[in-house]
């Protein structure tokens, strides 16, 4: 089995998004409430969506674009969420 064409988009998409989400978990699990992110770990979260947007654009893969077209949306409202309350 060969890698896909563009696999570092794919491997910075799930590396970047999988350490956020290991971090929410593990501390969840932990009963500790989530802090917001500082703004050199939001820029990384953004940059792994985008990356994540270009490979499903680039290899025509329309679930995995839409996903990451989610994921942008739900980031870009939390984070304007937390701007308006914090």
């Amino acid at each position: 089995m060969s890698l896909p064409e563009y696999w570092w988009l794919l491997f910075l998409a799930a590396a970047v998004q999988g350490l956020f989400f290991a971090r929410i978990m593990i501390l969840r699990m932990r009963g500790k409430e989530v802090y917001s992110l500082s703004r050199p770990a939001q820029a990384a979260l953004a940059v792994s969506g985008l990356a994540g947007l270009a490979y499903g654009w680039l290899q025509r893969d329309p679930l995995f674009f839409l996903g990451q077209v989610c994921l942008l949306i739900l980031y870009y409202r939390i984070q304007r969420e937390q701007n308006d309350l914090g």
